[in-house]
């Protein structure tokens, strides 16, 4: 039995529906509410079978999209997609804190705070923090707004797992007030009859102190809500007659950690917005902006072919966005980021993207093997969850082969959070659709058990802004204007409802035509 926190839980009563033969439906949980999970719950038969989504996130983010949403060039519920949408998909909105792989039941928590509070946080005095319903907003220069919904309690992965002695995991409010209190008697059991973990993964931080309370992540759309929130404050700010060129100057120093693809597309979105809208409106203070990207390695978007990142990199090296690579980033104060060799840069904005880890709940199971350094958990060629090492298969003469690791019944791992043993595959949204397409066969009854879990790949595209893309695809290298249409009709095309197939082409054309929405709310 795996359980983050022993705290007695009530067991959720089981009144599972009935199939057109009257037979009980099996029940299907799903972990999760990323590319995987939903892939599972969109292909599924739910005549088959009783489909159950446990998330403390009632949405789906399509993830290659915001950094568009974070600068106003689409509407954030154009990146956004219903659990709910998914047929008959029961959803859960909380948390999953234990896994009982022998009782096959889950210990959940909801996401929802202890107690609703009814004054608003606005009227909340002083004295009255910890009972604020949300933490506040954190991070960058001194910044005038308290937006709740923008921030999570938790961005990155560093974060205590013994309730006893630490701040509340999910809701606690204050340091007295330990996951034990904060959630006494509000946790049940939730059973179940076959299993999909796809937990994703947090932001890797590298454990660098100040990451945490003073960084902008961009991993869902209230990261996205916050950071165009932030852009426009700082801007609003520097415009102040009171402020001199060099406040205005760290003001709009705008920071951005990583040179992957997310980080990449997030400077090049950032700069279409300064050069094409924040210019007309801040026609004084725009010109002092300034975009820096940093990469610990040897190049931007090294992930694709050298050619490739040698035409991103002097794409933004036109538009004016400064590359510096090969730093160490020592630390991360309020509003100043120390890296080594070039000391202290001043920001007003610092969006951190370099890689993920992985999540509490799978840093703390201990029914599943796991890889030792990242903590990923491992499954077979089947995708199914391995046994923790030593726990092997029997063979007909009661005797344990050391090779053949135990499966465990009915769980099933994929996604950002589990790896193929043996077969390390990137964390990548392409990877998890397939992953979740396959285990949703195999379900369906379409897929054999027998047939391995075989992985084709795509290729990969990244935006650089100014109507400029890149695409590597095993078929060809693109790069330039006739790759920005190939990746805008991919992503148009990748989105999971009807809905947002209309609406992402729709926004862009909007946006063209009359500028983005560059309003505050």
């Amino acid at each position: 039995m795996h359980r983050t926190h022993p705290i007695p839980a009530r067991v959720l009563p089981v009144n599972p529906p009935l199939d057109s033969s009257g037979k009980t439906k099996p029940r299907v949980v799903v972990l999760g509410s990323g590319w995987g999970a939903m892939t599972v719950l969109k292909s599924i038969d739910h005549s088959k079978y009783e489909v159950v989504c446990v998330s403390p996130n009632s949405s789906f983010n399509m993830t290659p999209l915001l950094a568009q949403a974070a600068v106003g060039s689409l509407d954030f519920k154009a990146t956004m997609e219903s659990v709910r949408s998914c047929g008959s998909t029961q959803l859960y909105h909380a948390w999953a804190d234990g896994i009982d792989t022998t009782a096959k039941h889950l210990l959940l928590t909801p996401a929802y705070p202890p107690a609703f509070r009814t004054a608003p946080p606005a009227t909340l005095g002083p004295d009255d923090a910890p009972m604020r319903s949300f933490p506040n907003a954190r991070g960058g220069h001194s910044t005038s707004f308290v937006r709740p919904p923008h921030r999570r309690a938790i961005e990155s992965s560093e974060v205590e797992v013994d309730g006893e002695s630490s701040r509340s995991r999910h809701h606690a409010q204050s340091e007295g007030e330990t996951w034990r209190s904060a959630e006494e008697g509000r946790q049940y059991l939730l059973p179940y009859d076959k299993l999909v973990i796809s937990v994703g993964a947090y932001n890797r931080t590298f454990k660098t102190p100040g990451v945490r309370e003073n960084a902008w992540f961009l991993k869902d759309v209230q990261n996205a809500r916050s950071i165009r929130w932030r852009i426009l404050e700082v801007f609003e700010m520097a415009d102040h007659p009171t402020m001199s060129d060099e406040q205005r100057r760290q003001l709009l120093s705008f920071i951005v950690v990583g040179g992957g693809p997310t980080g990449s597309e997030f400077a090049a979105e950032l700069h279409d917005l300064v050069k094409s809208d924040l210019t007309r409106i801040f026609p004084k203070v725009a010109p002092l902006a300034q975009i820096t990207l940093i990469d610990a390695s040897s190049g931007i978007l090294s992930s694709f072919d050298a050619s490739l990142s040698t035409y991103a990199r002097q794409k933004f090296k036109r538009d004016g966005i400064k590359i510096l690579l090969e730093r160490q980033v020592k630390r991360v104060d309020r509003g100043r980021l120390v890296v080594e060799p070039d000391g202290e840069i001043p920001f007003g904005l610092l969006v951190w993207s370099t890689g993920v880890c992985s999540t509490p709940l799978v840093k703390s199971i201990t029914c599943i093997k796991k890889d030792e350094r990242n903590s990923f958990l491992y499954t077979n060629e089947h995708l199914r969850a391995l046994a923790p090492q030593g726990e092997v298969e029997a063979t007909s003469s009661s005797e344990a082969t050391p090779s053949a690791p135990r499966v465990l019944p009915d769980v099933y791992a994929i996604g950002d959070c589990a790896q193929i043993e043996g077969v390390p595959l990137p964390a990548t949204a392409q990877v998890a659709a397939q992953k979740g397409k396959y285990v949703a066969s195999v379900l369906n009854g379409k897929t054999s058990p027998e047939t391995k879990f075989t992985f084709k790949n795509m290729g990969q595209m990244a935006a650089l802004g100014g109507g400029k893309a890149i695409v590597d695809s095993p078929q060809a290298k693109i790069h330039g204007r006739w790759a920005w249409i190939i990746w805008r009709s991919a992503y148009t095309f990748m989105s999971l409802s009807n809905r947002n197939r209309i609406l992402v082409p729709f926004f862009w054309a909007v946006n063209r035509i009359f500028g983005r929405d560059l309003n505050r709310f």
